[in-house]
């Protein structure tokens, strides 16, 4: 399964689950949540031996994450058309009306002080890689093995 999939999965499960992101209106909560209801159905529908809902209880949970796409990859999510198809339209109405949930990066430090910091395996499509903000550290700061596609894979 491409990174898109847990990429949307993710997005809006946080933005649904979580009521509102700041400054979300009523009717984006609508148009995310049916955006997402539509791939969570597919999902079930195809892959009913996957269980989206370990992503759904804590969306940020980066193990959880892991396991949703190791199971959905086992299972053949990867190579589903429509399934791409439809995490594509997720993406679209979050990104117009959700912009902040949108952004895809595979690690964001901001106002980080530490005495060493190390960052590895990260990877991502249609997103960044690693943003690093206002970080101070007082050893080495290590960032290596990041693999970046710079477009979302085209569902067709």
């Amino acid at each position: 399964m491409g990174p898109e999939i847990m990429a949307a999965a993710v997005a809006s499960a946080s933005v649904v689950a979580a009521g509102l992101a700041a400054g979300v209106t009523e009717t984006a909560k609508l148009a995310v949540g049916d955006a997402y209801k539509k791939v969570k159905e597919l999902l079930e529908r195809r892959y009913s031996s996957v269980d989206v809902e370990i992503v759904e209880a804590r969306p940020q949970a980066l193990k959880r994450q892991e396991v949703l796409a190791e199971e959905l990859e086992a299972a053949g999510a990867g190579a589903d058309t429509e399934l791409a198809a439809a995490v594509q339209v997720l993406l679209g109405v979050i990104e117009q009306h959700s912009p902040q949930a949108a952004e895809l990066v595979g690690v964001r430090l901001e106002r980080v002080e530490a005495g060493q910091i190390e960052v590895r395996g990260i990877r991502a499509a249609g997103a960044s890689g690693v943003i690093a903000k206002d970080v101070k550290t007082l050893g080495d700061f290590s960032v290596t093995d990041v693999q970046v596609v710079s477009a979302r894979p085209d569902p067709h």
